[in-house]
């Protein structure tokens, strides 16, 4: 089921320095599915190389794959390139290797690529722990972020009162989004043994559930909010951060929060067709169907799958197969969007009837993250 052949076809490399940056292109577009730059942006991004490390640590320490290695390790000198000693990071990096400092998505800043590039450095950790030279490397870059940590946790526990109600203070640039996937960071570091976040993941954990929309009456009940009053498909991974906390702490607050989403938002979810997007205002809310992407499904995939795993409740796996067979068909266009046989994920569903044919980075690898959390269980 996980197929790395089309993934590893968008891989290159670059020599800055003197050192070789491997990398994942952005886009590959349809019918040749070769590789082509974003106008504007660049070849590659710090979004895309940081969850592709995840799909290689996977690969290689779980099913002991050593051909990935100098892959890996090539990657990880991208990220540190990528990222700034003071903790912020850049985004894009265009053709000649050179850094794109200026575009909006990749001005030096501690947000979505830095936390997204932070989750490559945890995996390469965990690949390189034996490597007493590269895992020093790569932890002293890990440990720049603990500037920015201290400064919103300055903010513990004001909150604030909004439209919808509360908001924790104490969330990366205010967004549940970000935050889950920091959470994500420190549950993996921790996890190594080498590292000591648990102050850290129970006070972003806590801002989880705060920013969960607890309302018994309506149909989104126990929806978690990924900034302000919206959410939306994509990066909606709360769940399956606060799982991984769970796993650590044993708090029954993280796993009651969890349920009461899987219990009420998640079947609402699918029988509405794979929702992209909600936006609560006072006691009502709109929803948007399209696009549809996999980091959406994955993120809600990977959530309700390690709740099924961790309750053994055959409600919540069923809820899960559901959410996971939309790769292979069981969609609002019924088509699938995963090919097996060459790795491929298709870029997303348009509308009701059409398809975006394309096959690029962050497809790829959410469809290659959703196959090897179904494959590891």
């Amino acid at each position: 089921m996980v197929n790395l052949q089309h993934s590893l076809s968008l891989v290159d490399s670059v020599e800055v320095d003197g050192e070789m940056l491997s990398f994942i292109w952005i886009y590959a577009d349809a019918p040749t599915y070769k590789p082509v730059d974003a106008n504007g942006e660049g070849i590659t991004c710090v979004d895309d190389v940081g969850r592709y490390l995840e799909v290689l640590e996977y690969e290689i320490v779980s099913k002991n794959d050593q051909s990935l290695i100098p892959i890996a390790e090539s990657m990880i000198n991208f990220l540190i390139y990528m990222s700034r000693e003071d903790g912020l990071w850049y985004n894009f990096m265009l053709e000649d290797g050179s850094i794109n400092k200026t575009h909006v998505n990749s001005e030096a800043e501690f947000g979505f690529w830095a936390i997204r590039g932070l989750r490559g450095l945890a995996a390469g950790y965990n690949i390189f722990q034996s490597n007493s030279q590269l895992s020093k490397e790569i932890k002293n870059r890990i440990l720049t972020m603990n500037l920015y940590l201290e400064e919103v946790l300055a903010n513990y526990p004001q909150i604030s009162e909004t439209e919808i109600g509360q908001k924790p203070d104490w969330m990366i640039q205010g967004a549940a989004d970000i935050t889950n996937e920091l959470l994500i960071v420190l549950a993996k570091l921790h996890n190594t043994g080498d590292f000591d976040f648990l102050n850290e993941i129970e006070k972003f954990s806590e801002a989880l559930i705060l920013s969960q929309h607890k309302h018994a009456d309506s149909e989104i009940n126990g929806m978690y909010f990924c900034w302000n009053n919206i959410w939306h498909a994509w990066g909606n991974s709360q769940a399956f951060a606060l799982l991984e906390a769970y796993k650590i702490t044993g708090n029954e607050k993280y796993l009651n929060s969890v349920k009461l989403w899987a219990d009420n938002f998640v079947p609402y979810f699918i029988d509405q067709d794979f929702l992209r997007k909600i936006t609560v205002n006072d006691n009502d809310f709109l929803q948007e169907t399209f696009p549809q992407i996999a980091y959406g499904i994955n993120s809600v995939y990977r959530g309700i799958k390690s709740l099924a795993e961790i309750t053994k409740n055959p409600k919540y796996d069923e809820y899960a197969e559901q959410v996971f067979q939309w790769y292979f068909g069981k969609n609002i266009v019924k088509t699938p969007m995963y090919d097996m046989n060459s790795g491929r994920c298709l870029d997303g569903i348009n509308d009701s009837e059409s398809i975006n044919q394309n096959s690029g980075a962050e497809s790829t690898v959410e469809c290659l993250l959703s196959m090897q959390w179904r494959e590891k269980f």
